[in-house]
């Protein structure tokens, strides 16, 4: 196994299974169908949270990102994947990739098409695509991903990599003359959305305890205001999300417990990504949960 770093050189790229570590060589395959593709458009496909990072910066941008992708059309002529990315309150952004095969078992080519808010393509760019057999990669090249014309033209480099689990997107965009940065390069990682089920509980005045039975919490961050049986809050909000503690190291699963009236923080916990279990126990509040699906594979 051998470490690597994508090209736009960010530690926080390197992942263990990509274009760097040795893979077979590229045979041939003459029986080259669409479900080559289609595995890959499937591996991609998926609801994922994650974290936003500038080059430059030694922290996360601050906001959750969300991303949907799915698969709208499996064809002879590609496997089409729809991807809408949303930050905040900021309108979408959405995408449209293209799998096509080859004649090289280890090779996928294809499209990037950015669209505009009608989904109108804004333009189309040639994609290469290294599969290797927990993952892949994708990448534009800035000699054939241009958009604009004159000063406004603008060069793209985009690598979007999986290695079965994790989601990881990198934007470089350059001067397609000289190649230099127009602005910093933007990585976005990602984990997939699990839900988990479970209960809460809060101590009430009278020292007994409020129960909200079945509860189920996605690992989005949009947050969950849980009631008892009787339909009555129970007075806190939770939320569950992947938090980067330190910068550098992968996410972990962070569980957190706020006053729903005043918002203040009661407590969190964290537990590792893969966890099938999560809760917390304070004096007057706990959460037990456990994972309801699995991981896609």
């Amino acid at each position: 196994m051998c470490t690597v770093v994508l090209r736009f050189g960010l530690p926080v790229l390197a992942l263990a299974w990509l274009a760097g570590c040795a893979a077979p060589a590229d045979q041939p395959d003459a029986d080259a169908t669409i479900q080559s593709a289609e595995r890959v458009a499937r591996m991609l496909a998926g609801n994922y949270v994650g974290t936003s990072k500038q080059s430059g910066s030694p922290v996360d941008s601050g906001g959750l990102v969300r991303l949907e992708v799915r698969v709208e059309r499996i064809a002879a002529s590609g496997v089409v994947v729809r991807m809408e990315q949303r930050e905040d309150d900021s309108a979408p952004r959405s995408f449209v990739v293209v799998f096509r095969p080859t004649m090289i078992g280890t090779r996928l080519e294809g499209d990037f098409s950015p669209l505009d808010p009608q989904g109108r393509e804004l333009g189309s760019c040639p994609i290469e695509v290294s599969v290797q057999s927990d993952g892949f990669v994708a990448r534009t090249s800035a000699a054939s991903c241009r958009f604009g014309q004159g000063e406004g033209a603008a060069a793209l480099i985009k690598e979007i990599a999986h290695d079965g689990q994790r989601l990881v997107i990198g934007d470089r965009v350059v001067d397609p003359d000289s190649g230099e940065a127009l602005m910093s390069d933007r990585v976005l990682e990602f984990e997939q959305v699990q839900r988990f089920v479970g209960w809460a509980g809060v101590l009430d005045s009278d020292a007994s305890w409020r129960i909200a039975e079945g509860i189920a919490l996605e690992s989005d961050g949009l947050g969950l205001d849980p009631e008892d049986a009787g339909g009555m809050t129970l007075g806190i909000a939770l939320d569950l999300a992947p938090h980067r503690v330190r910068d550098g190291q992968p996410p972990v699963l962070r569980l957190r417990v706020f006053d729903r009236d005043s918002g203040e923080l009661l407590g969190q916990s964290w537990a590792d990504p893969q966890a099938t279990r999560i809760g917390l126990a304070l004096p007057t509040v706990q959460v037990g949960l456990r994972l309801r699906n699995t991981r896609k594979q």
